[in-house]
């Protein structure tokens, strides 16, 4: 997918300087949330509405990110990410949708290239600091993710997943785990 250089400009402008303003909560923010916001929306395929982007946020421009989500500061979001409404995203969150091919013991992992996948993030989802999704992962909407899980598998409606690999916890309905 080509970008314009309009697209490139602000993904350059954000890379030099919007991704190191101050926190947005500090006395001398100085605007860092409009202005981290508004190098975001020009520079990805979508950006919703009162969306705040922390401090050292680094970002793939094919990200969609919906309206009202929260993103903390040193999270990592590659390639292909699709966040819903209302999400927050504690502090130190990777989002990895790509990943290397290894399977050929004849070529070093270097060269034998990567996969390209997705991850959907549904309507109010909580991500839990130091938390890793990896490739082609659904979060359905109002799931937890607790602090310093591996998402290696989709995760349903309303579960409360942890752990490396995360499982499921319980649910934030009355529904049963079995």
């Amino acid at each position: 997918m080509k970008f314009s250089i309009k697209k490139k400009f602000f993904y350059l402008i954000y890379n030099i300087f919007g991704k190191i303003l101050p926190r947005t909560y500090m006395p001398y923010s100085l605007g860092s949330k409009y202005i981290r916001h508004f190098l975001i929306r020009n520079r990805v395929r979508q950006c919703g509405r009162n969306v705040k982007i922390e401090t050292n946020v680094l970002m793939s421009p094919f990200v969609e990110i919906g309206d009202n989500v929260e993103i903390n500061e040193n999270c990592r979001i590659r390639e292909n990410v699709k966040i819903g409404n209302d999400v927050l995203i504690a502090p130190n969150v990777q989002l990895l949708s790509t990943n290397h091919e290894y399977m050929n013991a004849d070529i070093p992992i270097r060269l034998q290239g990567g996969r390209f996948g997705s991850i959907e993030i549904g309507d109010d989802v909580w991500i839990g600091t130091g938390v890793i999704v990896l490739t082609n992962i659904k979060i359905g909407q109002g799931a937890v993710i607790g602090a310093g899980s591996i998402v290696t598998r989709d995760v349903p409606e309303y579960a409360v997943v942890a752990g490396n690999p995360a499982k499921i916890i319980k649910y934030r309905t009355n529904q049963d785990i079995s």
